[in-house]
């Protein structure tokens, strides 16, 4: 299935184990943990910017009401994961600290750094890197934010390189309905993506 976003085809993913994160491709996440048929169809995609700085870009055919987001437009947000958004995991090449990247509509982001599952290294109201590009599109029908990472970054606080390790994730929907996705494998349930042992080559 091809779908298109931004100009550039989408591919659907719909395998349970994948042996790594495509990057300079659109990916869809047709398949929910919870459902084969998800009200929503959320994508992605990793390539570079200038420097070969990482960018990210995550977004949704669907528009969600997403209030937290909307008033913290193009701005640091905590606690992203608790709403509609999009998350990128990255882990450091030789040890079990990683990068957490959410992304929402309107363009509010956050970030944090973690020691080894769930420990945070950074305080959770400050960001660890300043990002070079911020880009947000949002209409009735549709979101994208796209967020660059400073590569000077990556390599000073992951050892970013051909053997870096990551998943993308999402979560949308009500408190009460919650949808996850997520690119790589995942044996835990309910849903955990914070497990690096989870993370998948990023090609």
């Amino acid at each position: 299935m091809t779908r298109w976003f931004l100009g550039r085809p989408v591919h659907a993913n719909l395998a349970v184990n994948v042996p790594s994160i495509p990057l300079e491709v659109s990916t869809e996440l047709s398949v929910s943990l919870e459902s084969e048929t998800p009200p929503f169809s959320p994508w992605f995609y990793l390539g570079w910017g200038p420097g070969r700085d990482l960018s990210f870009t995550a977004g949704c055919c669907k528009n969600p009401n997403n209030s937290i987001a909307e008033s913290n437009a193009n701005a640091f947000t905590p606690e992203l994961w608790r709403h509609d958004v999009g998350e990128l995991f990255i882990k450091h090449a030789t040890s079990d600290v990683y990068l957490e990247i959410n992304l929402a509509p309107f363009g509010a982001w956050g970030a944090s750094l973690f020691s080894s599952y769930r420990e945070p290294i950074t305080e959770a109201t400050s960001a660890p890197f300043r990002p070079v590009q911020l880009v947000t599109k949002t209409s009735e029908t549709s979101w994208e934010t796209s967020l660059t990472v400073p590569q000077d970054f990556l390599q000073e606080a992951l050892a970013f390189g051909a053997t870096s390790k990551g998943n993308v994730c999402f979560i949308f929907g009500e408190p009460s309905q919650r949808h996850h996705f997520s690119y790589a494998h995942l044996p835990h349930d309910p849903p955990d993506y914070h497990h690096v042992t989870d993370f998948v080559a990023m090609k």
